[in-house]
This record gives C-alpha cells, sequence and structure tokens, in this order.
C-alpha cells in the first residue's frame, strides 16, 4: 500500500554538539558517525543527512546515539514501518535527488512529508530487512577485521619507529639529532630528498572532445575513505587527455595525498597506498586528480610502506597540521613547503625491508575482507530494488 511520508514518519532536527574520540555514544554527522560523546539524546531512530555534499543519507543507529545539527532525526510510524525496512526503504529512493536549497543541497521536513512510497505488511517488511541485514553483518564484521589489521599494522609501525624496538635495537647505540634521540644507524633527510610528486589534474566537458581521450578512474579528495588503509570502492570514470593521463596514472605502492578541501572537524593531509588489488580493482586505470598529490617513493631511499605508515603518524598526532593553511574557511596544504622544511628518519634499509615483509600479509587480508565486501555490496544493492517492489518475491 502507498503512504505519504507524512503518515509514516515524524522528524526533529539535530542538535550542534561537539564530538571526541573518547566517549562511548556514537555522533552522527551527515555522513555518519563523526566522532563519539558520554551522552546520548536519541535512541533506535533513523539518521538523515539534511545539508551539504551529504544531504539526503540515511543512517539507522538501534541504540543511544546522538546527532548534529547537520541531521535530521526519523522516527516511524511501528504501527506501519518497521525501523529496519525503513532505512532500506530510505536509502533505495535517493532522497539527495529531492533536495532544494539554492546555495547547497537541503533537505525539509516540508519537502519530505510530501514524498510517497509503497509499503507491505509488517511480516513481509521483517522478511526482508532481515535478508538485506544478513549482507550488512557482513560487511559489518569484515570492516571490524580490517580495522583490526590497520591497527596491528600501525602498532607494529610505532613499536619498529616510534618507541625504537625494531629488530637488533638492543645493539644500537642512541645519539642527540634534530629529532630528539635517534639510533645512530638512522638518517634524517628532507622528504623532497626521497620521493617524486605530481600534482592532480581535473577534468572537464571540454576534454570529450580531445583527439584520442583516456579513460580512467579517478581519485579524489571526497573519495578518501573513513577507514585508514583506504578501500576504494567507487571512483568516479573520467575521460582524460593522454599526456595528463600518462602523468597522473597510479602504479603500485604510489600514495595518493589529500592537500586541499580540508575543515577544521577533518584536516587535509589523508593518504591512501595503492595496492595491486586496488589497481585490479580499477581495471590498471586509476589516476590521481584534483585536490591530490601522486607520490611516487624512490625506493632506493625510503620504503613505500613505511613512508606511508610516517605520513598515516603524522596525521594521528596532528603533527601535520603545522603545513596547513587556512584561507576562506577551507583548509589547503603547504606542499612544496612541507618538502623542504620537514625532516624525514630514514631506518636502515634492512629494518625497512623487514618491516615491508612484516606488513605485507597484513595489507593482502585486508585488501581480500574489501573484495569481498565489495561484492557483497553489488548483492545486496542487486537485490534492495527487486525485494523492495516485490519483483523478487521473499
Amino acid at each position: 500500500m502507498e503512504y505519504k511520508f507524512s503518515k509514516l514518519y515524524s522528524w526533529t532536527s539535530g542538535k550542534p554538539i561537539s564530538a571526541n574520540e573518547h566517549g562511548t555514544i556514537p555522533v552522527y554527522g551527515s555522513n555518519g558517525i563523526i566522532g563519539y560523546t558520554d551522552n546520548s539524546k536519541y535512541f533506535n531512530k533513523i539518521i538523515l543527512g539534511r545539508v551539504g555534499a551529504y544531504c539526503g543519507s540515511v543512517e539507522y543507529c538501534p541504540t543511544e546515539f546522538n546527532a548534529t545539527d547537520n541531521t535530521l532525526i526519523t522516527t516511524c510510524n511501528e504501527k506501519l514501518i518497521t525501523y529496519p525496512f525503513a532505512f532500506y526503504s530510505l536509502k533505495l529512493m535517493k532522497l539527495n535527488n529531492f533536495a532544494g536549497g539554492s546555495a547547497q543541497p537541503l533537505i525539509t521536513q516540508g519537502l519530505l512529508k510530501h514524498l510517497k512510497c509503497d509499503v507491505p505488511s509488517i511480516e513481509k517488511q521483517k522478511i526482508i530487512a532481515n535478508i538485506l541485514s544478513a549482507y550488512d553483518n557482513l560487511i559489518e564484521n569484515n570492516n571490524n577485521r580490517i580495522n583490526l589489521l590497520e591497527q596491528m599494522a600501525e602498532n607494529l609501525y610505532k613499536e619498529w619507529f616510534v618507541r625504537f624496538r625494531f629488530p637488533g635495537y638492543e645493539d644500537v647505540e642512541f645519539v642527540g639529532s634534530s629529532l630528539g634521540k635517534l639510533p645512530s644507524t638512522f638518517n634524517i633527510v628532507k622528504i623532497g630528498t626521497v620521493i617524486e610528486y605530481y600534482i592532480g589534474g581535473g577534468w572537464g566537458e571540454e576534454e570529450l572532445s580531445e583527439l584520442f581521450p583516456e579513460e580512467a578512474y579517478v581519485v579524489r579528495g571526497t573519495d578518501f575513505p573513513n577507514v585508514k588503509h583506504g578501500i576504494l570502492d567507487s571512483c568516479p570514470l573520467r575521460y582524460h587527455k593522454s599526456s595528463n593521463y600518462n602523468q597522473r596514472a597510479f602504479k603500485v605502492d604510489d600514495i595518493a595525498f589529500e592537500v586541499s578541501g580540508g575543515t577544521q572537524k577533518q584536516p587535509v593531509g589523508r593518504s591512501i597506498l595503492i595496492t595491486e588489488r586496488q589497481l585490479d580493482r580499477f581495471n590498471n586505470r586509476l589516476i590521481c586528480a584534483s585536490f591530490c598529490k601522486l607520490i611516487r617513493c624512490n625506493i632506493k631511499k625510503v620504503s613505500p610502506r613505511y613512508f606511508y605508515h610516517w605520513l598515516q603518524y603524522l596525521y594521528e598526532t596532528r603533527i601535520i597540521e603545522q603545513y596547513q593553511l587556512q584561507s576562506t574557511g577551507i583548509i589547503n596544504f603547504k606542499f612544496e613547503y612541507f618538502l623542504r622544511k620537514c625532516n624525514l628518519m630514514i631506518p636502515p634499509k634492512d629494518i625497512m625491508d623487514k618491516f615491508t615483509e612484516s606488513v605485507k600479509p597484513i595489507y593482502d587480508e585486508i585488501d581480500n575482507l574489501a573484495e569481498q565486501n565489495s561484492k557483497l555490496i553489488a548483492q545486496r544493492d542487486m537485490l534492495l530494488p527487486r525485494l523492495m517492489s516485490g519483483k523478487l518475491e521473499v
């Protein structure tokens, strides 16, 4: 039966709230969980992105949570619709297509209440939601395993290169340096002496008319995922000039480094290590785009895996913020200044090689789990409209 949203749902706006990393109650923004707090305001509700780039996004939290003023908290009329079914139904509707607003997209309660959707019986809703949630549970389990594996790699980096308990450290003398007391076998260099880098290229409709255009999947700043390892699933396919493509194409162990578009809540300077599995996923046609730098390590001088984890450590500890510049509310990265001024600690080659060998199985397993998730997501998204429309009998 078809119902107006005003019969199925009611809404309240989230409130301004500061999130942190130490609380236990999740805080939802317009793009999912943005941090945690010690206080909860809501329980078992659906969260809609209200404004901005993620306007119309849909999240469901069956437990206690809080939410920012960029969200609409959605309460279901449980006599007509269950929360799990409503979550999938709202995702299918792609609410961002109904957004208004001139300066930036905006979803309002007044707009939502006039929308309509078909709703089957409560019994059928439960069956459909159970089928789809089975996929989501598997995806969440894989993501939890990915997070644990990422933590293992990070902990190994910190053990070897922050606490300096690398293999054979007992026999190494520690001496003073510009970075503090370091093993005497370690060197200090400027970043620009051990890497090559390229400015990401933009794209436009005019490029479609260029002779011999190249198609490539584009890694943009907005594609940088929330997970630290960087699982690339949804990079857009675009046309590029051949010269642009040849300069920006990623190779295995290249690093995509974000240099523009940061905010106070999400500082610029995130990085993604391009693995062999990721390149395979995009048919070996992955290119660095605007607001990013393609970094390619000189493997005779520094291990890409070591350099990537060093960048991650700078970001995690917020050291990297000293190389940022804020302009008109947007944070950019002073990349050339970073290359000239920032000191990089270089361990002996045999230690970097051992580190690379130690973390490689971890990254292989992360890639395997990410590949499983890609297939699960594709299968779930294929089932979703068919189950909702009744074309596929439950």
